[in-house]
């Protein structure tokens, strides 16, 4: 009989991340368990955050072991949409990293079935890139009988790891997360001509000019609009003489879009990536994608084009 290794050649060192997508209640509770049970033997401390029907299942199979596990939460009261709940995770992870040298973790994103949750993916892609070096395993569950074929898709997309039969096996579908976040996210068109833009040289000019067309069009966002582009020209000032800031309205939303003639940006998910507590970190792009409704970027060695957009 074929050994069974629920986490394959994972040697606790950084971050595994796989996918594992089931239809009936024994594909789970045949993932999950050994999963579990392996960590215990490990002396790893073992989490579980997953919808009720999860949780219940997977209780129920450990029994009195049900007790061991080092967390069991409701992922239903975790989504808070996607930065902030990235940001919250990001924590965690860290309080962690404090205490244990390794652990794993069994989640279960139920918010994917919403409308509003799914832009998670993006945030699984760039958990690839900025969690590399966390020591942990994340094995992440989705029914199948729940989420639409696109987000599985998306699923496939954003997960190096999915489940082989009796060990973990690399993903033929998995993205690198900066190909992922640019066909994720929304096509950029050409600029309307109708559209008004400033040439600014100082972030209160860029201000002054956003609240102005802000006021007249989309008062209720004036309070997220003003403070996201602030950051957005900030940044690009720093690589350019001057940036223009653009400001139009198309089916129903309000597109900010902030370009300049700078080298490119370094990394293009830094929109997605949580900043450290640190007071110097980098969090210019995360406050602004945190602050609008959705996001896109064309940046390359001529320069970097970012839009912003807010619906009423």
């Amino acid at each position: 009989m074929t050994e069974v290794r629920p986490t394959g050649d994972w040697d606790g060192g950084g971050l595994a991340h796989e996918a594992f997508a089931f239809r009936t209640d024994r594909e789970l509770t045949d993932r999950v368990v050994p999963f579990v049970l392996e960590g215990f033997s490990r002396g790893e401390p073992v989490l579980l955050v997953a919808g009720e029907r999860v949780r219940t299942l997977v209780a129920e199979e450990l029994g009195a072991d049900v007790c061991r596990l080092a967390r069991v939460a409701a992922a239903e009261s975790w989504w808070q949409g996607g930065h902030r709940t990235l940001h919250a995770y990001a924590r965690d992870l860290r309080a962690l990293r404090a205490t244990v040298p390794n652990w794993r973790l069994a989640a279960e994103p139920v918010w994917l079935a919403r409308d509003d949750g799914r832009e998670w993916s993006r945030f699984e892609a760039v958990a690839n890139h900025c969690f590399t070096a966390m020591p942990y395993y994340s094995l992440c569950l989705h029914d199948r009988q729940l989420l639409p074929a696109p987000v599985l898709d998306a699923v496939e997309r954003t997960h190096p790891l999915t489940w082989g039969g009796t060990a973990p096996v690399p993903t033929p579908a998995y993205d690198d997360p900066r190909c992922f976040l640019r066909s994720a996210q929304p096509a950029m068109g050409e600029q309307p001509a109708s559209a008004g833009t400033v040439p600014v040289t100082t972030p209160r000019e860029a201000r002054r000019a956003v609240a102005a067309a802000v006021a007249d069009w989309w008062p209720a966002r004036l309070g997220d609009v003003v403070p996201a582009v602030h950051e957005l020209v900030v940044n690009a000032l720093r690589v350019a003489a001057f940036a223009e800031v653009s400001c139009w309205t198309e089916a129903g939303t309000l597109v900010v879009q902030v370009a300049d003639a700078g080298p490119g940006l370094p990394d293009e998910t830094l929109g997605y990536v949580p900043p450290a507590d640190e007071p110097r970190s980098s969090r210019g792009m995360w406050l602004a994608w945190s602050l609008a409704d959705d996001a896109a970027l064309d940046s390359g060695p001529a320069g970097t084009t970012i839009r912003l957009f807010f619906r009423r």
